[in-house]
């Protein structure tokens, strides 16, 4: 009885002893990993130059001529950059600008004008898609909602268009339409349900207020990418900035062009996180990759972007090229979406807001894993191997 009494107090005790010991050793990998963490946060700030730079490696002689004519070298790179995209980039919105599949309509019931929506689509195949809505009500919705380009109501002989639309769009849909009140014996009439402010008589000021929310969200990336910036300012910087742009950028809106009636916050709110996407992506791309982001980054925001918005060329009389990539690209959503918010109110701005916001955290997620690079790096230089053993060890202790 006595020996039984024993063994269960010694099992008590080792399982005891060993907790004990568990915890102890959990207790300074937790406390280990705190410190270590404490130095990667009091490691060098992480910069676009820091990530061509490994501190781990011995250092090498600097050749200062020969980094002189790199240096040159890069700069010369980037223009000639721009000479050769640019060009390439916007020449598709200019050649062979025609109708492409422009959905248009035709007002009146079924047994009115079916035959009537079925032969000039028949006739028109490849330049316009002709469909039928049931009464004008319901045409002037679907091209506030950017369904539809125009609407025809033969009964009248009159044509329902926006000319927020642009001047190519309504000069087609004129040309298309004009014939077919000719054959009715009509003297064809036009009805502009969403005309441009009289101030911003080509249409065309969002995309002066979307490409400076464009250039600042890039610049200020690239500033904030490429100095040695502490990641608290960093990240102040990095939201206060794209609200001092679009606040601008509404400014300008209301005193140069007058094309605010009243509230321009969704305005307000689409200019902001179009140049918080392109801030954070540039950003991003600068601490993960280095300068050479810089190109990557004029390309995706500025070059595409503008090319294939809509705005500068419609996307329904150029290549498909262009609207393959127009959904999927944050800075062609965000430039459509500034003059949608302006003159096309009645859209859903769903998929311009998660095309941005998906981007802009792809940007944060690279400028965290660039950062936490260097700043691994930095550490690891001033480390000894048993103190960079055991720094693995206790990340690995806690991950989960």
């Amino acid at each position: 009885m006595t020996s039984d009494n024993n063994d269960s107090s010694y099992e008590i005790s080792s399982h005891s002893t060993g907790s004990h010991r568990a915890n102890s050793r959990q207790e300074r990998m937790r406390k280990h990993t705190q410190n270590s963490y404490r130095s990667l946060g009091d490691a060098p700030p992480a910069s676009g130059l820091g990530t061509l730079s490994n501190p781990t490696k011995p250092p090498r002689k600097i050749d200062q001529r020969l980094t002189t004519k790199r240096m040159v070298t890069a700069g010369l790179l980037l223009p000639l950059f721009m000479l050769i995209f640019l060009p390439l980039t916007l020449t598709g919105t200019l050649d062979d600008v025609h109708p492409r599949h422009m959905d248009v309509a035709i007002i009146g019931s079924e047994t009115d004008v079916q035959k009537q929506t079925d032969d000039l689509d028949h006739q028109t195949a490849g330049s316009f898609d002709v469909h039928r809505v049931d009464n004008v009500d319901d045409a002037k919705n679907q091209i506030n909602e950017r369904q539809v380009r125009a609407a025809y109501n033969p009964a009248e002989g009159k044509l329902y268009l926006a000319g927020a639309n642009g001047k190519q769009v309504n000069s087609a849909v004129t040309q298309l339409f004009t014939p077919v009140a000719q054959q009715s014996h009509q003297e064809m009439q036009t009805e502009d349900i969403q005309p441009v402010h009289e101030e911003d008589p080509s249409g065309t000021s969002a995309v002066y207020l979307a490409l400076g929310a464009i250039l600042g969200g890039f610049m200020s990336g690239m500033i904030l990418g490429l100095l040695p910036v502490d990641s608290k300012l960093r990240l102040i910087l990095g939201v206060a900035m794209p609200v001092i742009i679009a606040t601008a950028e509404i400014i300008i809106g209301w005193a140069v062009f007058g094309i605010f009636d009243g509230s321009a916050m969704g305005t307000w709110g689409i200019l902001y996180l179009l140049s918080f996407s392109c801030l954070a992506v540039t950003l991003g791309g600068m601490l993960a990759i280095g300068p050479a982001m810089l190109p990557i980054s004029i390309f995706l925001t500025s070059l595409l972007g503008m090319a294939t918005s809509g705005v500068t060329a419609p996307l329904d009389m150029v290549h498909a090229f262009y609207a393959g990539i127009h959904p999927w690209l944050f800075s062609s959503q965000g430039i459509e979406a500034v003059k949608n918010s302006i003159y096309f109110q009645d859209m859903s701005f769903a998929q311009p807001i998660w095309v941005m916001l998906i981007w802009a955290v792809v940007g944060i997620v690279l400028a965290v894993f660039g950062t936490v690079r260097q700043k691994r790096r930095h550490l690891f230089a001033t480390m000894s191997e048993m103190e960079e053993a055991q720094f693995m060890m206790a990340v690995g202790a806690v991950a989960p």
